[in-house]
């Protein structure tokens, strides 16, 4: 548990150093990108004209801004660091950083929409939309990946020790039985 807990601080700082942090060349290009595609593939689910760039507009002089802490990398970044730290083999945990990433931009995507739907019914629902339901809908998508990335993986073949698995692996002599 330890090994797990200083691994996962250690990669959530690794992972926003490098992703996240605005200093970071690739992280300016990656939240760019992250950005980009979450506010056209908004724009996809709600009214032609609504989109702008990153700006949803509810209406002339009110608009929902999607900013790079609206992109879906947090939550991301968290699950990464998760799964890199839970002894898995390499293999389960690329399969679930991808299928995460898909989830969780896919989830993210659905929670903006969910916030622009509570704006435009009344604009003092932001707080709620956004802070509360689309918030915990993110953290609870990240939860349920993680459960699943567990309960799904390979577990090690444990041996207590070596005198057992010797005496397991040796042929032992069958008895002649009397006729």
């Amino acid at each position: 548990m330890r090994k797990f807990l200083l691994t996962y601080w250690l990669g959530i700082i690794l992972l926003f150093v490098l992703f996240y942090w605005e200093g970071s060349p690739l992280s300016l290009l990656i939240n760019s990108f992250q950005t980009n595609l979450t506010s056209l593939l908004t724009s996809f689910s709600l009214s032609e004209g609504m989109v702008l760039g990153n700006k949803i507009f509810i209406t002339d002089r009110y608009a929902l801004v999607i900013e790079h802490s609206c992109n879906g990398m947090i939550p991301y970044l968290f699950f990464l660091a998760s799964i890199i730290a839970f002894p898995a083999d390499n293999t389960h945990k690329l399969k679930w950083a991808i299928m995460g990433y898909l989830v969780i931009s896919s989830v993210n995507i659905f929670r903006i929409w969910l916030i622009t739907q509570f704006v435009m019914t009344e604009k003092t629902n932001f707080t709620l939309a956004h802070d509360y339901i689309g918030n915990t809908l993110l953290i609870f998508t990240g939860l349920l990946l993680f459960f699943l990335f567990i309960k799904t993986r390979k577990k090690p073949q444990k041996v207590s020790n070596h005198k057992e698995a010797y005496q397991e692996s040796e042929i032992r002599p069958q008895t002649a039985q009397a006729l």
